[in-house]
């Protein structure tokens, strides 16, 4: 089961909400606390996708979109994403910068510990000094992707590639395998940080159409 509120337009009240139960069972659409319109059809039916029509005219349509790593509930209101919604093109820059604050945090907490305590396992994985550079890069590009720009994404695409490779590189010369559950992870932020790209070129993009992000 579960439940979801949004608005129609940015900064608006949260006049829409979505329930559903069991497997997507029920789906129902609820406008200003009255019904929009169910559906029963479960899973296979919002996978292909449901339009359903709100009382001033405009179309509002749902559709599971399955990625690698997670499922996305995509809400749309005439072709363009509800804000707050998974695929609205702020949403998932403002998701991508987030998760690099949390590594720059992460890495600079675990750089400083290293330092501090003089803990020889952390220090063997790296942390100290260049944790904290490392940190520090990765706040940067946090903010430059927070900022809406293309370019704080692919910089941290590339600073999270390059790692990864010298990080399997260096775990192989020394004997040992890398760890699947570490690569899924790193897997997991490229793939938030291509979406973000996507995102970033999506607003810029209508910004030079001089399209509104709302209907």
């Amino acid at each position: 089961m579960g439940a979801k509120k949004l608005a129609l337009e940015e900064g608006g009240p949260q006049r829409l909400e979505l329930s559903w139960g069991l497997a997507w069972k029920k789906f129902t659409v609820i406008l200003d606390g009255t019904v929009v319109g169910t559906t029963d059809g479960g899973s296979s039916a919002l996978k292909k996708g449901v339009n359903f029509t709100l009382p001033d005219g405009s179309t509002l349509s749902v559709q599971i979109q399955s990625g690698v790593f997670n499922v996305e509930l995509a809400v749309l209101r005439n072709g363009l994403p509800l804000p707050g919604s998974s695929t609205d093109p702020e949403q998932r820059i403002k998701s991508a910068a987030y998760m690099l604050y949390f590594l720059a945090g992460l890495n600079t907490l675990l750089g400083v510990v290293a330092m501090v305590t003089e803990n020889e396992e952390l220090t063997a994985l790296g942390m100290g000094v260049g944790s904290l550079l490392f940190g520090a890069v990765t706040a940067v590009f946090g903010f430059f992707t927070y900022r809406g720009t293309r370019a704080g994404p692919i910089l941290a695409i590339l600073l999270y590639l390059s790692d990864t490779v010298l990080t399997v590189m260096d775990t192989i010369n020394q004997g040992g395998k890398p760890q699947v559950f570490g690569l899924i992870i790193r897997a997991y932020i490229v793939i938030t940080l291509v979406k973000a790209v996507q995102a970033a070129g999506e607003l810029k993009r209508r910004g030079e159409a001089g399209v509104s992000l709302q209907p």
